[in-house]
């Protein structure tokens, strides 16, 4: 073995991994999304939790900008139910496409135990057409979803064929220019259960807004491969994976993925938005930071004393945040109209 060789170069040489989507290399292994961790979903509304309040600025920001109260919407990619089981008591219908097995049964146990019957959810392997007629929806939302779509664009258009004319596209984003500086590559390990741990390398390339992540699993419990890695710190940084660790770890290896992902800056999916034929888009400010940003101003003792009070405080301020203009250098969400 080469000792100079950096771990990813050893990946590549030595282990060959073959292409994986994103639903195979994270989504089919998670039995949450979200950590359970969604208000409503998994957990009581906190009126004092601020990442309570972020999720109801959420939902009222893909409400008010896809323009979904008593309509059909689209939600592309809930993973654990999420927002369309938030949506549903606002529509007349929600309708969930997901590429992932797992998760399109998650949404559909979640929506069963919450009693919620207006949702449907639907499971569309990646990359294939929508199994919708053309402008059979009057808003569309997607959280972080679209970039994990084998092509972004095409997507786009996707959503764009089944939209009503002048219906609503409501999209927020993973942009890599949140990892500028420092975090272009992090390692980490992923526990998929007792027995058995995903090493995950992400190499991403902000510039050509790409990213690329290698996965390794090994038959080993999570801890014990994070011990292994990164010594008495217990946090598996870059640097520590190196090709000589793996090259002597390398029995306990039992599979080997990669996946490439394109992750659209903001500026990159308005022309995509545009090229798929909206007549307007609109990069906007975020009802989630709105909704945190009151939670901060308002003292404990003068906040809202249930969920009742707090939609009725955040109503208002909401529709007009997602109307208001921002830079799209800063990649805010966007809203796109037929």
């Amino acid at each position: 073995m080469n000792t100079c060789m950096n771990a990813i170069d050893w990946i590549r040489k030595e282990l060959k991994p073959v292409e994986y989507t994103s639903e195979e290399f994270f989504y089919n292994e998670m039995d949450s999304q979200s950590g359970y961790a969604l208000p409503i979903i998994y957990e009581p509304f906190d009126i004092n939790k601020r990442s309570h309040w972020g999720d109801r600025g959420a939902l009222f920001d893909f409400l008010a900008a896809a323009e979904g109260s008593g309509k059909r919407l689209l939600d592309l990619g809930p993973g654990d139910g999420w927002p369309s089981l938030i949506m549903a008591p606002y529509a007349a219908e929600v309708i969930g496409v997901e590429g992932s097995g797992r998760r399109l049964d998650v949404c559909k146990a979640n929506a069963e135990r919450m009693g919620i019957t207006n949702v449907d959810f639907v499971f569309v392997e990646p990359g294939s057409p929508l199994p919708f007629e053309a402008e059979s929806f009057d808003g569309a939302t997607a959280a972080s979803s679209i970039e994990q779509t084998p092509d972004p664009g095409a997507t786009i258009k996707e959503i764009y064929r089944v939209l009503k004319p002048s219906g609503h596209l409501r999209m927020i984003y993973e942009d890599l220019d949140r990892y500028r500086g420092g975090k272009e590559q992090e390692a980490m390990i992923l526990a998929i259960d007792d027995s058995t741990c995903k090493l995950v390398f992400y190499d991403r390339d902000i510039a050509g807004e790409l990213a690329v992540m290698y996965g390794i699993t090994f038959s080993m419990p999570g801890e014990e491969a994070t011990r292994f890695f990164s010594g008495e710190t217990n946090e598996v940084r870059f640097e520590q994976v190196t090709a000589t660790l793996l090259d002597e770890i390398r029995p306990r290896i039992v599979g080997t993925q990669v996946c490439t992902l394109r992750h659209p800056s903001g500026k990159t999916f308005v022309k995509l938005l545009n090229d798929a034929g909206f007549s307007e888009v609109l990069p906007t400010k975020s009802g989630i930071c709105l909704a945190q940003d009151i939670f901060d101003y308002i003292a404990g003792e003068n906040r809202p004393r249930d969920l009742i009070e707090l939609d009725r405080l955040l109503e208002i301020p909401m529709r007009l945040e997602v109307v208001t203009p921002a830079p799209v250098e800063e990649n805010p969400p966007i809203t796109a109209v037929k």
